[in-house]
């Protein structure tokens, strides 16, 4: 719009300079027609003087104004004019000469030169017509060119912005957004918008970034898991060692009254092996089930099993004085991933047995909103609770309150990670003295979030 308008301006400048110059064009030839008369009424030097210096100055303009308009439209009127003046000129030399003679010829000469100054100044003056018309044209131009742009300017103004939010907000809204919900643990890939843009790229490598967030996760929980097989690994052996001593003590048994022949002790040694080999192979069953690395996947299951996974994997690290309490409904069934609900549930237990320091009571109990169609689980202990000032920072990754090397600080994190996984929420209540109660939120409906904050 700048290049334009001061291109229209230029152009309007320069046709100003060519009108002033055809204006003292007009006013030169209409002083060579004064001072034509004068010589020719009074016969005076002055007069024939003053007449040839404005024909000189009459050709000077002629020259100048030619020079500036080159080419343009008023060049053939400036040509027409020119020549009419050196006509004009030419014509009123031999008349001033046949003047002087006495000539027959001066007549003639006079009224041929009458009628060429008649003619140079109807010739000036149309050509100062024309360019004010040029001149006005121009304007007219520039202000509906001015109009023009006004009203493109005006609707790029309004375009701009819907252009704007559509390319450049909306994608960096919708990143924002996804962003913040992956602060809260929700891993969620954003819709690529068909930009064609460095925007769209941008959106693409987000995703890229969020798949890997979610490796790194998976990753995470797994590291958790391990960490937590290495804490049961001594219960492990202690539960192992039980039905493995009972299984040498009766076959001991069986061993030695092996001459005798009673056959109902036979029995019953075998039974003892059998029964103490099935305990055995659940503990074991139930730490490989826990250590599978396995795909998240939501399936209905029984949330009473799993407790009770749980339990027994943590019980060896549960101080006996330590009571754990389940008051779950057996029917009830909700949607999870099997194997990390029960990772979920042995973290909290294992963190409400390192917090009761002494005798106390772990519960593990549910309730049904029917109103949000979800599952309320709580998990309750009877320890010292839970600073309100720390309640906060307490699923931030690595974050501990324990001792160095008694804990990574990794095992509420990844049940919170886990927990909005389900798209449900998990939150803590506590008062000094009096316990720490957890509680889980959980979609009945697989694929609802919750809608609790």
């Amino acid at each position: 719009m700048w290049f334009m308008s001061n291109d229209d301006m230029h152009t309007a400048g320069k046709k100003f300079t060519i009108m002033e110059r055809a204006y003292l064009l007009d006013n030169i030839i209409l002083e060579v027609r004064r001072y034509e008369k004068n010589y020719l009424l009074y016969d005076t030097p002055e007069a024939l003087k003053e007449h040839r210096e404005y024909i000189a100055k009459a050709e000077q303009t002629a020259d100048y104004i030619h020079a500036q308009i080159k080419n343009l439209k008023a060049t053939p009127l400036l040509n027409e004019l020119e020549l009419l003046i050196k006509s004009y000129k030419e014509n009123f030399s031999g008349l001033e000469k046949s003047r002087v003679e006495g000539s027959s010829e001066y007549d003639q000469l006079l009224h041929i030169t009458r009628d060429l100054g008649k003619q140079m100044t109807e010739k000036s003056a149309q050509l100062l017509e024309f360019e004010r018309v040029q001149l006005h044209v121009i304007f007219q131009e520039l202000k509906t060119r001015m109009s023009l742009l006004s009203a493109v300017a005006i609707i790029l103004g309004i375009i701009m912005p819907f252009v704007t939010f559509f390319k450049i907000f909306r994608p960096l809204n919708i990143i924002k957004k996804t962003t913040g919900a992956i602060a809260q643990g929700h891993f969620k890939r954003v819709e690529v918008l068909n930009t064609r843009d460095e925007m769209q790229q941008v959106m693409e490598a987000f995703n890229t970034m969020v798949q890997e967030l979610e490796l790194r996760q998976d990753q995470l929980v797994q590291s958790q898991k391990l960490s937590s097989i290495g804490t049961l690994t001594a219960g492990v052996a202690h539960q192992l060692n039980n039905p493995l001593n009972n299984i040498s003590t009766s076959c001991q048994i069986a061993l030695a009254e092996i001459d005798a022949g009673d056959k109902d002790l036979f029995l019953k040694m075998l039974n003892n092996i059998d029964q103490e080999t099935l305990r055995a192979r659940d503990v074991v069953k139930g730490l490989l089930e826990f250590s599978r690395s396995e795909k998240f996947s939501i399936r209905t299951a029984s949330l009473l099993d799993i407790v009770n996974r749980a339990v027994r994997l943590a019980r060896s690290e549960v101080a006996a004085d330590i009571q754990v309490k389940i008051d779950v409904p057996d029917s009830l069934m909700v949607p999870m991933d099997v194997q990390r609900m029960q990772e979920v549930f042995l973290n909290l237990i294992l963190n409400a047995a390192q917090a009761i320091e002494q005798k106390g009571v772990i519960t593990l109990s549910s309730e049904i909103d029917e109103k949000e169609d979800a599952v309320i689980i709580i998990v309750h202990d009877t320890g010292p609770g839970i600073p309100k000032e720390i309640q906060g920072q307490l699923f931030d990754p690595f974050y501990t309150t324990k001792e160095e090397g008694k804990g990574t600080g990794l095992g509420l994190s990844v049940v919170y990670g886990i927990i909005q996984k389900h798209h449900g929420e998990i939150s803590v209540s506590s008062e000094p003295g009096q316990g720490a109660s957890f509680y889980l939120r959980l979609p009945l409906s697989p694929g609802k979030e919750s809608s609790i904050s």
